[in-house]
Formats: C-alpha cells, sequence, structure tokens
C-alpha cells in the first residue's frame, strides 16, 4: 500500500482541505484558541522586528550569513504567529501555522501566493541550515570556494522578502 505524500499546496485550490486540516490540528492541539490576542499579536509583531534588527546588524557585519537566514525565519515566523494570534489562534507546529495563514489570509487575498510560498520555503531553509549548514559549507568551500558569496546572495535576498512581509503583516495587523 502506498500513502498518498501530502502536498500544502492543494490548501491554496481547495478550501476543503484548508478546513479539513485546520479541524484536525485543532483537534490535537496543534492549533489552539486564545483569549490573549491583542498582546500575543503584539508581542509576536515585537519579537518579528528584533529579529530583524538582529539580521541587519548581521548584514552590516558582512559575516555569519547562515545566522542571518535563521533570523529570517525566526522573524517570518512570528510575524506570521502575530496573524494568526489575531484571529484568536495559536500554533506550535509549522503546517499548522501555514494552514492558518491560508485559511485567514490566503482566501480573503490579504496574503498572496509568494507571501505564502515564503513562509513554507523558509521554515525548509532553516531546517537544513541547523542541521547541514557546517557540513554543507565545508563540502561546498572545499569543492567549489563559493558558499560563503553564495550564502550572502541568499541572505541579502532573503531579508529583503523578510522585509516585505514583515511590512505586509503590519498594514494587516493595522
Amino acid at each position: 500500500m502506498r500513502l498518498k505524500k501530502f502536498k500544502w499546496e492543494d490548501w491554496l485550490v481547495n478550501p476543503e482541505k484548508v478546513e479539513k486540516s485546520f479541524n484536525f490540528y485543532l483537534k490535537n492541539e496543534m492549533v489552539r484558541k486564545e483569549k490573549e490576542t491583542d498582546f500575543l499579536s503584539a508581542s509576536h509583531l515585537k519579537k518579528a522586528e528584533y529579529n530583524l534588527s538582529f539580521i541587519n546588524f548581521l548584514l552590516e557585519q558582512k559575516k555569519f550569513y547562515d545566522w542571518c537566514i535563521i533570523g529570517c525565519y525566526y522573524s517570518i515566523y512570528h510575524s506570521s504567529l502575530a496573524l494568526i494570534t489575531k484571529k484568536g489562534f495559536s500554533s506550535k507546529n509549522h503546517l499548522a501555522t501555514l494552514c492558518a495563514l491560508i485559511k485567514f489570509y490566503y482566501e480573503n487575498k490579504d496574503l498572496n501566493k509568494k507571501d505564502i510560498e515564503l513562509v513554507y520555503r523558509i521554515s525548509l531553509e532553516k531546517e537544513e541550515i541547523g542541521y547541514f549548514s557546517y557540513a554543507k559549507e565545508k563540502r561546498e568551500t572545499a569543492s567549489y570556494g563559493l558558499s560563503l558569496e553564495s550564502n550572502k546572495d541568499e541572505a541579502e535576498d532573503l531579508s529583503e522578502k523578510t522585509v516585505q512581509f514583515l511590512n505586509k503583516c503590519r498594514e494587516i495587523l493595522e
């Protein structure tokens, strides 16, 4: 028996799947109802801005680009949590957070497909960096000598997208 591979992209085109998945996450307490929505939302946004300051500091130092990418992840994730908290929910799971974003903000056009893809992509990159960065960097440096430059380019690109996403979240929350 083959298991059907889950495709989060289905949520973008099928509101029934979003609802079913959201209810699954709610039932299994990966998403929870919250009462202190204004305070928690503001706190997540503040944490996202704090992480953005860290990203900018690292970019100014012109080093530690892998940590810059991790900072982008945290800024985007806290921005996402600020949005779903404003709707009365919290999340401790990346896919549950993505599902909630789609349910509350994609279907009504506050967030677009690129925004949702950014949230998904950054969570994968954060995991990759966390587990494989050191080994990957050593291999690439030995093989090509380009690792630091490609990390720099990716960090700069991702930091621009992080700023755009954070600004969009601020607008939605106002």
